[in-house]
């Protein structure tokens, strides 16, 4: 019996099953390999984490003669919550490299900072379980480690993966950062900075109060051509002895929006559902309700939480409800803004940077929004108390 070649919910790590990406990920190289910092947005699970194993590849490979080869350091900063935290995530980053020649780099570099702090990092990482409070020495052991990653290769490349988080971190990060990586001594290394709420990184990014100001080109994450999406999924159904008619893959493909997590997981659904005959439109349907009845639960939290908020909120409620029955272009609409309780034609358009920030839609071409979420956006139209 074959396995299932679609991953359920994690980044794709195989490039076999990456799509989509190459092109974009070689653009970036090039511009980094060039010595300009780079900000790549992109909602939550749109395929940043998988664009980054993309990225690591091209940054390997000798592109352009005046492009060598980069060593790439993904600092996963999903738990920086304070200067310690930070320097856990560095930590991992470097004792867990893919490579085992930079690994080991890595670890003799923080020998050799921990000669010259007198002291175990280890106590600042034990110190996070703790809950203890930071010190001035945080600060320092920080900026050390971060000077060390310039050290891990000729050309060096550090990705600050989910960088809004640092938003929240005391301790003025972003100076030990801009001090230890954006200076003279770090001249062979750039960064890449990625982040899921957009409003968040680009507050980093674009406030001229901070260190980091405008010290990165912004670019965002370019979406999957469904062409490109059809060929992997018949591949892989095809390779693994399953059967999916032409019109059965194209629903798969409508339902999920081309939304990168939601593919992955309505084509593993469907794929289990092929054991005997072909593929077709009702199957993909049973997989596509089976998800939607595991994820209501979720969906629901969401519109609660705006329901029982203040009346900003539950405006947002309505206006959510108005994109997922009618599409993000009839914003404007006086008959749609009457008929979902909004107190102008206008206000549905006003509610859209509230509910991006919370990552629940984004601009999709022109003045139209879009939910994000496909599957959210099917569940609200079908309990939306407003639909008609």
């Amino acid at each position: 019996m074959a396995l299932n070649p679609f991953v359920w919910d994690r980044p794709l790590d195989d490039p076999t099953k990456i799509v989509g990406m190459d092109d974009f990920a070689a653009e970036t190289a090039l511009i980094l390999k060039a010595q300009t910092n780079v900000a790549i947005f992109g909602p939550r699970d749109t395929g940043k984490s998988t664009f980054i194993t993309s990225l690591g590849r091209a940054l390997a490979a000798e592109q352009e003669d005046d492009a060598p080869p980069h060593v790439m350091i993904r600092v996963d900063l999903k738990r920086a919550l304070s200067i310690p935290a930070f320097i856990s995530c560095v930590d991992d980053a470097i004792k867990e490299h893919p490579d085992p020649v930079v690994a080991a780099r890595g670890r003799s570099e923080l020998e050799v900072l921990e000669r010259e702090l007198g002291f175990d990092l280890k106590l600042i990482k034990g110190s996070v379980k703790r809950g203890a409070k930071q010190t001035g020495d945080s600060g320092e052991a920080l900026h050390g480690q971060l000077r060390a990653l310039s050290r891990l290769g000729d050309h060096v490349v550090v990705v600050f993966d989910e960088f809004q988080r640092l938003n929240r971190c005391p301790g003025d990060p972003l100076a030990i950062i801009g001090s230890a990586l954006m200076g003279a001594s770090a001249q062979n290394t750039t960064l890449l900075f990625t982040g899921s709420i957009r409003e968040y990184l680009e507050m980093l990014l674009n406030n001229s109060r901070e260190p980091i100001f405008n010290q990165a080109s912004k670019k965002a994450l370019p979406t999957i051509a469904r062409s490109d999406f059809r060929e992997y999924l018949a591949f892989q159904f095809e390779a693994t002895g399953r059967q999916i008619s032409d019109r059965g893959l194209g629903y798969l493909l409508e339902l999920s929006r081309g939304h990168p997590k939601r593919t992955q997981q309505l084509a593993w659904a469907t794929w289990l559902r092929g054991r005997s005959g072909e593929i077709g439109i009702e199957r993909v349907q049973e997989a596509f309700e089976e998800l939607l009845d595991d994820q209501q639960a979720d969906f629901a939290v969401i519109e609660e939480t705006l329901a029982n908020g203040d009346e900003s909120d539950t405006t947002d409620r309505k206006a959510l409800f108005l994109i997922a029955d009618h599409g993000g272009t009839n914003l404007t609409s006086a008959r749609l803004a009457e008929g979902y309780g909004l107190g102008s034609h206008t206000t549905a358009k006003a509610a859209m940077p509230r509910l991006q920030r919370r990552g629940l839609v984004d601009h999709a071409q022109g003045d139209k929004w879009q939910i994000i979420d496909p599957f959210l956006e099917e569940w609200l139209h079908r309990n939306s108390p407003f639909a008609e």
